[in-house]
């Protein structure tokens, strides 16, 4: 060793879902997802969100880890992509609104088939909704249809085409 020769690094493997090391691997609690843009018209601190989403955990007993925040750009979700490559290391991941997903179906279902490939679960909290099958799925498809169908739906009904009830003639 004399000469400045370096001695030989030992042989190592890097480990995959193959190997032991990963394959034994305990998935370790639930991960939050917050995000600064406004969901649904809503707009909630980050520190709100954590606040929501802490009591949800704490309530069904499971480990809480950070929360990992979006980057503040429209229809940015870097962030809960990359939580989603480490879903084997998660039981779930926790965002306060389904709402919070993208609104394109397409990518939604690509994030829903992640979930359910892994066998981790998404856990929305406002509308008490976790996806961990494709029946989850589904209710999470028909909530958000049927919210959009309010979003278009009439919010009055004009007086003149209303009959009249029992002698009231007038519905102002």
């Amino acid at each position: 060793m004399g000469t400045g020769a370096k001695p030989d690094a030992p042989a190592t493997t890097t480990p995959t879902a193959t190997t032991p090391a990963l394959a034994n691997r305990q998935r370790s609690g639930l991960q939050g997802y917050v995000t600064h843009q406004s969901f649904k018209g809503m707009r909630m601190p980050a520190t709100v969100q954590n606040l929501v989403m802490r009591d949800y955990i704490t309530r069904l007993g499971a480990q809480l880890r950070l929360s990992v925040g979006e980057y503040y750009f429209d229809n940015c979700y870097v962030q809960l992509y990359s939580m989603l490559r480490k879903l084997d290391e998660l039981e779930g991941i926790v965002m306060c609104s389904l709402f919070m997903l993208p609104s394109d179906p397409a990518k939604r279902r690509w994030i829903y088939d992640r979930f359910l490939e892994s066998g981790a679960a998404l856990h929305c909290v406002f509308e008490g909704l976790v996806i961990r099958d494709e029946e989850s799925v589904q209710r999470a498809e028909e909530l958000l249809q049927m919210n959009a169908a309010l979003d278009v739906a009439p919010t009055a009904i004009d007086p003149a085409l209303m009959p009249p009830i029992d002698g009231i003639d007038t519905f102002t």
